[in-house]
């Protein structure tokens, strides 16, 4: 798999269910809903990788050692149709491994039109029973889990909770969900880049503030989005941005230069060759100063794999927005 998993499976051993359901949780940026037996504690447990932060969101509860979670991981990259199966495997390998126990039953598990998987694992050392669903919904892992004591009555109470368990009225359809978590939003000032997160990420070692470095997935072009919240001095931002590329280029031909309509305003668009270092690139970008800020949007590759990514590369460069001030 391309993306590290950061499962945290140790996160599992807090949270739990109670005798009815009383709280309904329902957040906002996720597409379950579910009740618990009271209102849950919530937490949030930040993992780097190589593309970026894994991010997960828990809410838990216990009650007379019966215990219920909900945790929504979100990555990075967006994941693509196909991958949930891979991530099911290592994510479901990493919990046996972190906190052995038997594993009693493996099965399908659904959520409307979402496959997932359903494990109940026993605990011999707690001397409890715990199920764990596992259901990607779009881009993000939602791990439901219950515990309870093996010589208690909790199934019931944790039957009660996974019944609870349903779909957002606007997660039904996992296309809907698809494009929603596929694509992400990057804001600084009046300026916006809508993206796609199945080919592009961000540089998780990106520091300087209104500086945003992207690279492909496959690593055939890299981009950068640059913001302030001024208009530059002198030469308009385009010629500034050549002139610079010039001083440290071999060689440098503008091959084309015109104007595009970015929201509420026109950009520069410029395309230009560059030799640096012994090697072509082609370079893509949109180019704006005025009152709402300045903006540098572009993209670049090796020559030689410029036309197998010039589509993602006028994608990227779309997705700028710039809104009136």
């Amino acid at each position: 798999m391309r993306r590290f998993s950061a499962f945290l499976w140790a996160i599992l051993s807090c949270a739990a269910t109670g005798r009815a359901a009383e709280y309904q949780l329902a957040v906002p940026e996720w597409s379950i809903e579910a009740a618990f037996a009271a209102e849950p504690k919530s937490d949030a447990i930040v993992t780097p990788s190589p593309q970026g932060e894994v991010k997960a969101i828990r809410y838990f509860l216990e009650q007379a050692g019966e215990r219920s979670m909900i945790i929504r991981f979100t990555y990075p990259l967006a994941l693509t149709p196909g991958e949930e199966t891979g991530l099911y495997e290592k994510s479901i390998g990493e919990m046996m491994h972190s906190r052995p126990g038997q594993l009693r039953t493996r099965e399908a598990y659904q959520l409307g039109a979402f496959g997932g998987e359903r494990i109940v694992i026993a605990q011999p050392r707690e001397k409890t029973l715990r199920e764990v669903r596992l259901v990607v919904v779009g881009s993000s892992l939602y791990v439901l889990s219950a515990e309870w004591p093996a010589s208690g009555t909790g199934a019931e109470r944790a039957r009660q909770f996974f019944d609870s368990v349903r779909l957002r009225a606007d997660s039904v359809d996992p296309r809907v969900v698809e494009e929603r978590e596929r694509w992400r939003t990057l804001s600084f000032g009046n300026f916006s880049l809508r993206f796609d997160a199945t080919r592009w990420y961000r540089d998780p070692g990106d520091q300087e503030p209104g500086v945003f470095n992207f690279l492909r997935t496959d690593e055939h072009a890299e981009a950068q989005f640059i913001a302030e919240e001024k208009p530059v001095e002198g030469d308009d931002i385009a010629t500034a941005v050549i002139k610079t590329a010039q001083e440290g280029a071999e060689s440098l031909s503008v091959k084309r230069r015109a104007k595009r309509r970015r929201g509420a305003v026109e950009v520069t668009e410029v395309e230009f060759a560059a030799r640096v270092d012994g090697t072509n690139y082609v370079n893509h970008g949109y180019f704006y100063s005025g009152a709402e800020g300045t903006v540098q949007l572009r993209a670049w590759a090796k020559e030689a794999d410029y036309r197998s990514v010039a589509g993602d590369i006028t994608e990227f460069l779309d997705g700028l927005s710039v809104a009136a001030k």
